[in-house]
């Protein structure tokens, strides 16, 4: 009965209420980490800011575990057996959380990129360590049941993903200085 009732709409609303619950906790995190680098200021040269990558890497593995929840909500209702088999065997749940995966290391570079508010692209890139980690943890002790290839890949996407979001931090940092364009503050 309430396999039937639960479709794609709900699953959307569910993913909607989940990212404005993820939205509050991020302008926590975000708060927590304005007051870290005031109390703990960088030194002068500095190039890498480790409260900036801790908060990153910890923002990347967060939001790609906060919002997973919905889909795996979604597949325990809809399906019998593990979550895990039928993202495998489901080729656009399985797509969804590869590109929640990479919008949250995304995400996390983003992050690390606006607290280091210098070097946005080392900041970005160094972000994606804790989920590198978890991915190499996986990859060394079979705990992926995917193909070597595609554990390779996606081990080396997530760094790429960081990158570009201090890409996107630099890029708009780089806006906001520009006379005469209206941008985001920097």
């Amino acid at each position: 009965m309430l396999e039937k009732s639960f479709g794609l709409v709900h699953l959307l609303i569910l993913l909607s209420l989940i990212l404005v619950v993820f939205g509050i906790l991020l302008l926590v995190v975000l708060r927590l980490a304005t007051w870290l680098v005031r109390k703990f200021p960088p030194r002068p040269g500095q190039r890498v800011s480790f409260v900036g990558v801790l908060i990153g890497g910890i923002t990347d593995v967060f939001a790609s575990s906060v919002l997973a929840i919905p889909v795996v909500i979604y597949i325990q209702i809809t399906s019998q057996g593990s979550a895990a088999s039928h993202i495998q065997l489901s080729g656009w749940l399985y797509w969804l959380q590869v590109a929640i995966g990479l919008g949250c290391s995304a995400l996390g570079g983003f992050v690390a990129a606006w607290i280091a508010k210098n070097d946005e692209l080392l900041n970005g890139l160094l972000s994606s360590f804790l989920c590198t980690a978890i991915g190499l943890y996986s990859i060394l002790l079979g705990k992926d049941s995917q193909s070597l290839f595609v554990r390779i890949l996606l081990f080396a996407a997530a760094p790429i993903f960081a990158l570009l979001g201090g890409y996107v931090r630099q890029s708009q940092k780089r806006i906001s200085r520009t006379p005469g364009v209206i941008g985001p503050s920097a």
